[in-house]
């Protein structure tokens, strides 16, 4: 699935729905309101961890334990990865242009090599 993720809003996307998906499994198992499991998850993703809130249920444990693990390593390390790339640019990098000039070039010397070996 997150092979398919390339883009900035795609990661935050994804990332929002784990945040929502996670308070949703929080809310159910701890039996919190929705806005303080929203809390907890935001919370628990950035691994701030104030305290506050926390699992008591073994459910609610191991949503803490996926949101925290999905999120380190998967979303963040993605997500700056995609930053990243975006900030580097190869200056060797060729040119569409320049790869037709040289693919032609390349067509031309195979011919030459064609008409020498059949001479």
């Amino acid at each position: 699935m997150l092979k398919y993720v390339d883009s900035i809003k795609e990661l935050l996307a994804l990332y929002a729905v784990l945040l929502v998906a996670g308070a949703g499994a929080y809310a159910a198992f701890e039996h919190k309101p929705f806005v303080d499991a929203l809390w907890w998850a935001c919370v628990t993703a950035t691994t701030v961890g104030y305290g506050d809130i926390y699992p008591a249920t073994t459910g609610g444990r191991i949503v803490a334990v996926v949101l925290m693990h999905v999120t380190l390593l998967f979303i963040l390390p993605l997500l700056i990865g995609n930053i990243c790339s975006r900030c580097v640019k190869d200056q060797n990098e060729f040119s569409h242009t320049e790869q037709e000039e040289l693919k032609a070039a390349l067509r031309r010397l195979e011919d030459k090599l064609d008409r020498a070996e059949r001479a």
